[in-house]
């Protein structure tokens, strides 16, 4: 699989949207996606170090760009969602699922390289999403956080409509995710974030 601006024009010829799936591994989720990942497997379509960012990748030229536990393998993020914003057209959307900080499982992996909490996404963002106002200047910000939720993962199927109750009431607004964060996420720790980023 020749990785070059060729190859990359030629999968995206013809498509009405240009979808992209981040480290989509053996089997995409996400079916209509281009797979973008770094070892050549069965679903993936194209094959690069993101660490290297997404440069065979053409400006404002996708529209929608998933990713699921890749982020926090990425050890430069700054310069990873600049490089998002950069690809995503006027409008487009990042939709991703990044391990939050409390679950135990995070520390486990060596591979993991960054960190991610509640306010993470506000520091790359153009809006204020939450009460607290953090600093903005790590980046030329495009994007603009529209949705970030803590999500508790039912494994064992014994406690759902607890758990589902659970995360019902992090979720409620953002002073109950704050609230949560601050002083119960050492007690009860949610395992990740799902959230939305649109470029303006």
């Amino acid at each position: 699989m020749k990785n070059n601006k060729i190859s990359w024009l030629k999968l995206v010829e013809n498509r009405e949207q240009v979808i992209i799936e981040l480290g989509c591994g053996q089997h995409k989720r996400f079916k209509d996606a281009i797979g973008i990942d770094c070892l050549e497997l069965k679903d993936v379509d194209f094959v690069a170090d993101l660490e290297k960012g997404l440069p065979f990748i053409p400006d404002d030229s996708v529209d929608i760009i998933y990713s699921r536990h890749v982020l926090e393998h990425i050890s430069n993020i700054s310069f990873f969602l600049s490089e998002i914003s950069r690809v995503l057209k006027s409008g487009g959307v990042k939709i991703g699922w990044v391990p939050h900080w409390s679950n135990p499982y995070y520390y486990s992996d060596p591979t993991h390289k960054t960190f991610f909490g509640l306010y993470s996404f506000s520091y790359y963002t153009t809006n204020n999403f939450y009460k607290r106002n953090v600093p903005k200047f790590y980046q030329k910000n495009t994007l603009t956080l529209e949705k970030n939720l803590l999500l508790i993962i039912d494994n064992d199927g014994n406690d759902s409509i607890i758990k589902k109750c659970l995360m019902a009431i992090i979720n409620l607004n953002y002073k109950t995710q704050e609230i949560y964060e601050r002083y119960l996420s050492r007690i009860i720790p949610v395992d990740e974030i799902y959230f939305h980023l649109r470029k303006n």
